[in-house]
Parts: structure tokens; sequence; C-alpha cells
């Protein structure tokens, strides 16, 4: 609720500011050109990477702050911003996690391999004819689900979230090996649908972005928490903050770093052994699938396949 406070209040002064600001920037309009012209003139560094945008400290902190400021006041039709917010910002979030991959084995071999979520790299057919239960099987049943690829990632989650999306590459980030860390963790995100059982609604999305900010400390997910919300009824989103903030936080707070699993290697283990192996779990609360439906109709699909002796993975709390 703090975070939410700070974000409101953040979006007034915004507000505020920009109408008394106005006329000092009106009176003063010489003096700004003169100082986009030394902006322009300071050269932005090389490019470290195909998609990168070098830009010089003057550069990324206008970004940063335009982004943050038009993002937070039009949320709803300028999702692209929240992403590059996160980019012109990653030098106060990305390195710590970064190091949490780094301080874990299997972290370090992603970020020695770098391997690549996409239709090239990962054999669908392969995890189609993989058994129930299994991580390859259920991600490929979660995207044949609902017609998504793992190409369409960048824009299925925004667009759930806001009601339009733009396909946001990793541009911003200097680092190769930082940016790396940011793309991982944008093609690894449907995954965590998987992980745990959450269908792509706007609800279920919200619910993982809180996960996400428990478990990777996300500005991006932070705002989108708070303000994706506002897409809800009041009593729907009242509903949504009794039932699912709470597991949310707990779930992403106690369990393994997300961006640091090596989903590539897992795809033939049981996916309730890798939720037990992450220290993490479904939300279970009384109630909760009574509330929502699209949760309720894959918990009973899995208890069907379990029943018939078609789910792979040994039994937990179903």
């Amino acid at each position: 609720m703090s975070l939410s406070r700070t974000l409101f209040g953040s979006s007034r002064a915004a507000t505020a500011a920009s109408r008394t600001l106005a006329p000092a920037a009106l009176a003063s309009s010489s003096s700004s050109s003169s100082h986009c012209r030394q902006l322009h003139s300071t050269p932005a560094p090389p490019k470290n990477y195909p998609d990168h945008v070098p830009l010089n400290a003057a550069q990324n902190a206008l970004l940063a702050v335009g982004s943050g400021v038009v993002g937070v006041l039009n949320y709803t039709s300028r999702p692209d911003l929240i992403a590059t917010l996160s980019e012109s910002t990653a030098s106060s979030f990305l390195p710590r996690l970064h190091e949490h991959m780094a301080s874990h084995p299997e972290g370090r071999q992603i970020l020695r391999d770098r391997p690549i979520v996409s239709s090239h790299t990962v054999n669908l057919d392969h995890l189609r004819g993989l058994r129930r239960g299994t991580v390859g099987r259920e991600y490929v049943e979660w995207l044949d689900r609902d017609g998504i690829t793992p190409d369409s990632r960048e824009t299925v989650g925004l667009k759930v979230l806001f009601g339009s999306a733009n396909p946001v590459q990793v541009r911003y980030i200097d680092s190769p090996t930082l940016a790396y860390t940011m793309l991982r963790y944008r093609q690894t995100h449907d995954l965590y649908h998987t992980l745990f059982t959450l269908p792509p609604t706007l609800v279920h999305e919200l619910s993982l972005k809180v996960v996400e900010w428990a478990n990777m400390e996300l500005p991006a997910a932070a705002m989108s928490s708070t303000f994706g919300p506002l897409r809800l009824s009041q009593k729907r989103r009242a509903q949504w903050r009794e039932d699912w903030v709470p597991w949310a936080l707990r779930t992403g707070a106690g369990g393994r770093t997300l961006v640091g699993v090596y989903w590539e290697k897992r795809w033939e283990q049981g996916i309730g052994e890798l939720r037990r192996e992450l220290g993490v779990s479904r939300n279970d609360a009384p109630g909760v699938e009574a509330r929502w439906k699209g949760y309720r109709v894959l918990r009973e699909q899995e208890r069907e396949l379990r029943r018939k002796g078609e789910w792979i993975d040994e039994p937990e709390e179903w």
C-alpha cells in the first residue's frame, strides 16, 4: 500500500509540476535550446550489441525522467515507456539481479551459455511429445491454449495489462551482460505463468507482476502491479488484493530467483518437483479457485489428468 501511495503521489506531483513549470519553460526557451544543442553535441558511447541505442549520461537521465512521468500519467496507452523506464534505470536494480543469478551454479551456466527462448531455439514439437506434468509439456500446453508463441512474449503480457502493446527490445542498457539479464527475464516470463498455473488474464498477469517484484525487485513490475489494477472494477480489485497479493508477495520473496532457472535443461522434469526445488507453491488459499474461473479450470484439468494416471509428476496438495 505504501508503494501505491508513493506512486500515486508521484503522479499527482508530476501533473502539478508540469503546470507550474510550463510558463517558466516558455520564458527560457532560448536557454533550453542552447542546453539541448549541448546535450546533442555530447557524443554517445559506441554500440555494444546489435540493438543497442547508446546514450550519454544526460540523455539517459532525460529518458528516465520522461519515460517515468509520461509512463505513469499514461500507463494505459504507453506501456512501452514503462519498459523503457526499466532500462534507463537499470543501474539501480539490474546489477543486483545479475549478482543473484551469478551466485548460483545454474545462473552462472545461463550467463555463460546465453540461451535464447524463441520458436527457432525451442523445439515445440518435441515438447508436445513429452508427458503431461513435465515442465516442457506444460509450457507448450500453456502457449498452445491461447495461440501464443515464444516470439510473441514481448507483446502478450503488455497487451493483457494495458490493452495495447508495442514490441519491446532491450536497447538502452549499455552492458551486454546486463542487457542479456533483462532479455532473459522477458523471454522466460511465460514460464513463470506455467510454473504457477496462471492463465494469461489481467488478474493473473497482475499477480505474477507482484511475484516478480517480490522475487527480483523490478521497478516496472512494481509500477504495473500498482497501476494495472485500476483496470479492474473496485469490487474485483479489492478481491484480487485479498486473494492474490499476499500469496504473490510471500511466494516471490521466499523462492529462488526465477530468472536464474535454466528452463531449457528442465523440460523433462516434473513441474511439481521443480516448484519444490525452487521453494515456491501455487495459490491454494481457501476459496481462491471458486472466485477465479480461469485459475480453477486449469487446476481442475490437472486433477482430472492425475486421476487418469496421465500426469507424470508426483502428487502435490491437489
